[in-house]
């Protein structure tokens, strides 16, 4: 059900150029497990969609979600409940393509949204295997891979090819196109190998432009992507970098460093970077944890979720990058908006999960709109 909250808040919001440390709005103290969606009519407007979990837009007016819903119970009165993953329209509120949801340990969607890589594992005799496929989402052709990795990821090159980066043991690292066939990558494969324990520690690969982003230990570097035959290793930034998310456009890196616990509490920051590594002005925000950075696609707008007292209050901010101001948007003692932050293809609409459950075995999430103006 679509349902429009507006909760007037009275906000004081300081903004200055996003070379400047960025100021957030006033502290709003909140009781545990309640929330407060901040709502202005002149700058965004908000809707929620009970009961659905959206994970990503398919045009500017349909979501792809999963859904939960309880069928019964087994002889130990424990709940059942049957998965479903389809597409519904957030403005006439009609659902397509509605099947059963399988839960994927990779799910990876092309740049054009036409296909996705995905791998199950499972047991079988007592052995864990991998399955891998190539999906194509207007339910044509299912192409079966033969990649028997159990770990690693899969990135997307362009839209026919993919990069599986595979765990210890699992092959080193292949390229894998839409017709299922595999070329070994032995350049790329050596230079993630690590000569004492196999393979190096590197996270988060991700490809935007024509490089190849990841971190090893707490170092953020590149390699480009024009040489994966001949991979050449670049430095961006070397303090204690916890994660990184580019900006489609590669202009700017918004980055996350982590520094060790103290009384019990982590100190993170978000800061900008430029294409070679430098920092743009201050600091955005200090936490001691952030979540779910993202950009909207033309790069007008950074969303991002600080936890300041973690795991208890959640704040969901969104930063203009042209005038440099900042505003909370969400705030929420429940455990909310640790979902990811997706944005419409036209810039204008951003989604996030709240999960109203306190128990781990049952999920009760609310689809959460703004639509920017």
């Amino acid at each position: 059900m679509k349902q429009l909250v507006c909760l007037g808040v009275i906000v004081v919001l300081l903004s200055s150029c996003v070379t400047e440390k960025l100021q957030i709005s006033t502290k709003i103290e909140l009781e545990e497990n309640s929330d407060i969606i901040l709502d202005s009519s002149n700058s965004w407007t908000t809707s929620r969609l009970e009961g659905i979990h959206g994970v990503g837009w398919v045009s500017n007016h349909e979501i792809e979600f999963v859904q939960s819903v309880k069928i019964g119970t087994d002889e130990h009165h424990e709940s059942i409940f049957k998965n479903t993953r389809g597409i519904k329209d957030i403005i006439s509120g009609e659902v397509r393509g509605e099947k059963p949801d399988i839960s994927y340990d990779i799910y990876s969607v092309s740049p054009d949204g036409r296909h996705i890589y995905v791998k199950l594992n499972h047991m079988e005799d007592e052995k864990l295997v991998a399955e891998h496929r190539m999906l194509s989402r207007d339910g044509g052709e299912t192409k079966e891979i033969a990649n028997q990795a159990i770990a690693g990821s899969a990135i997307w090159l362009d839209n026919v090819h993919v990069l599986y980066t595979g765990g210890i043991g699992d092959g080193g690292v292949v390229q894998i196109d839409l017709q299922g066939n595999i070329t070994p990558m032995p350049a790329l494969s050596k230079l993630m190998e690590h000569k004492d324990t196999g393979t190096r520690n590197i996270e988060q690969v991700t490809k935007i432009g024509e490089r190849l982003y990841f971190v090893e230990g707490s170092e953020f570097s590149y390699i480009e992507t024009s040489h994966l035959d001949n991979p050449v290793i670049h430095r961006l930034y070397d303090k204690s970098v916890n994660r990184f998310y580019p900006a489609p456009d590669e202009k700017q890196i918004a980055v996350v460093t982590t520094e060790g616990s103290q009384f019990g509490k982590t100190k993170s920051e978000l800061l900008l970077l430029d294409p070679d590594g430098n920092s743009i002005g201050n600091h955005l925000e200090s936490g001691e944890y952030f979540n779910s950075i993202s950009w909207s696609l033309d790069q007008s707008k950074l969303t991002y979720v600080v936890m300041k007292e973690y795991p208890k209050k959640y704040e969901v901010h969104v930063v203009d990058m042209k005038s440099g101001e900042n505003k909370m948007i969400y705030k929420s003692g429940n455990r909310a908006a640790s979902s990811e932050m997706y944005w419409s293809p036209n810039s204008k609409l951003m989604m996030f999960i709240v999960d109203r459950s306190h128990s781990t075995l049952e999920s009760k999430p609310d689809t959460i709109i703004y639509e920017f103006k």
